[in-house]
C-alpha cells in the first residue's frame, strides 16, 4: 500500500490532506494503524496521531468509550515521543487496530477540505517546538492531552481532539506556530472538560439533595 504520486507535484512535499487521500484511494478492504505507519515514513508519528484524533474531533453522537479506544494509542506514542522517538513504536496489539476502508473514506472525505484549508496557512517553521528537547516536552503534553480525551464526558471530547489535531498537523509540517496553535486549543480544550466536570458534580449533587 502507497500514497499516490498523482497528488504532489515532483520535488514538492505532499501535503497531509494529500497523503490521507492517497491512502484513502490505495486502501485494502481493512487499515491497520500498523500499514500507516510503515508507508509514511518519516511523517508517521503525527499522521497516525492525527488519525486517532479526528474521529473525535468531528461532531456526532456521543459513544461510550468511543474517545478511549483512540486515545489509549496516543497515549503510547506520546511516551514514546516524550523519550526521544521521532516514530511510532506500536505494540502487536495496536499495530493489529484497524479501520474499514469505506469508514476511513468517509473520514478523510469529512477531513481532507478542513486539512486543505489549514495547510494553505502552513509552512515549515523551525523553533525550540521543532528541536529534540521541544519534542521531548510536546511529547508530555500529548500524555496529559490523550488521557483527558480518554475522559468519559459528553461534549467534551471536540476541542480536545481538535487541539490535539492541529498539534498532529504542526509536527507534520514542522510548523511552530502550528504547535503553539494546538498547545492553546488543548488547554482550552482541557478547561472545557473541567468545566463540564464541575457542572456535572454540583447538579449531581443537587440532585442528590432533593432525594436524600
Amino acid at each position: 500500500m502507497a500514497c499516490s504520486a498523482s497528488h504532489t507535484h515532483p520535488g514538492s512535499r505532499a501535503r497531509t490532506s494529500e497523503l490521507l487521500r492517497g491512502l484513502a484511494q490505495s486502501a485494502p478492504e481493512r487499515l491497520s494503524l500498523g500499514a500507516i505507519a510503515e508507508t509514511l515514513g518519516d511523517r508517521s508519528f503525527g499522521i497516525v496521531v492525527l488519525c486517532l484524533a479526528l474521529p473525535n474531533g468531528l461532531p456526532g453522537p456521543y459513544v461510550p468509550g468511543f474517545s478511549a479506544l483512540f486515545a489509549v494509542p496516543i497515549i503510547w506514542m506520546a511516551i514514546d515521543m516524550a523519550r526521544g522517538r521521532l516514530r511510532p513504536r506500536l505494540p502487536g496489539m495496536l499495530r493489529r487496530v484497524s479501520f474499514r476502508r469505506r469508514r476511513f473514506v468517509r473520514f478523510v472525505d469529512s477531513a481532507a477540505p478542513w486539512l486543505a484549508r489549514i495547510e494553505r496557512r502552513l509552512a515549515p517553521h523551525p523553533s525550540w517546538f521543532t528541536r529534540a528537547p521541544g519534542l521531548r516536552c510536546l511529547g508530555l503534553v500529548l500524555v496529559l492531552f490523550g488521557i483527558v480525551l480518554a475522559l468519559p464526558v459528553p461534549l467534551g471530547n471536540v476541542p480536545i481532539a481538535l487541539g490535539i489535531s492541529i498539534l498532529a498537523v504542526g509536527l507534520i509540517e514542522e510548523d511552530s506556530r502550528a504547535l503553539v496553535l494546538g498547545l492553546v486549543v488543548g488547554t482550552l480544550g482541557c478547561l472545557w472538560i473541567l468545566v463540564l466536570v464541575t457542572l456535572g458534580v454540583e447538579a449531581f449533587a443537587r440532585f442528590r439533595g432533593y432525594f436524600w
